[in-house]
């Protein structure tokens, strides 16, 4: 069930991310986000040897390291981070790139971003944090890693 419901969110995402393009987002960038949602490390490296900035946002705010993260492309986001993305870069809600990969459960990804020493207690607007949602996920290892580091839930959405 647990891989239906994150194909749907691909899709729906995908589709999304399709109709909030605008003429402001550069084909450069778009071929970033849509490299780093595929996990190609070869075209996010050649991108980024050519300069586009690995801090570029679609409209929503979410940068190639939040897809990659989303997506758990760990090879991506090692791409991403050598090239020196703001690893605590939020979205337009407020989601940044460990709560993507808390979310869905993707440890190493997870372990590499505290690694990089991001916010581990970042919320979103609805006041979401990793933990929280790697708890309400079921994420037990990504959990236990979390609060290892000094992760808390906070009051609101995730309790």
């Amino acid at each position: 069930m647990k891989l239906k419901v994150r194909i749907v969110l691909l899709i729906t995402l995908l589709l999304f991310s399709q109709m909030v393009w605008a003429a402001e987002v550069s084909p450069e960038v778009r071929e970033l986000i849509a490299a780093a949602i595929s996990g190609d490390v070869s075209t996010v490296n050649d991108l980024l040897s050519q300069g586009v900035d690995a801090n570029s946002t679609n409209l929503s705010g979410r940068s190639a390291l939040h897809f990659a993260a989303f997506n758990g492309n760990l090879m991506t986001v090692r791409a991403l981070l050598a090239a020196g993305v703001d690893a605590d870069l939020a979205d337009a809600r407020g989601l940044t790139p460990l709560i993507e990969a808390a979310a869905f459960g993707h440890l190493d990804v997870v372990r590499l971003l505290l690694q990089r020493g991001v916010n581990i207690n970042a919320a979103d607007q609805s006041g979401n944090t990793a933990l929280g949602l790697a708890n309400r996920g079921g994420h037990a290892k990504v959990s236990e890693l979390l609060t290892e580091m000094g992760a808390t839930e906070s009051a609101g959405k995730d309790e």
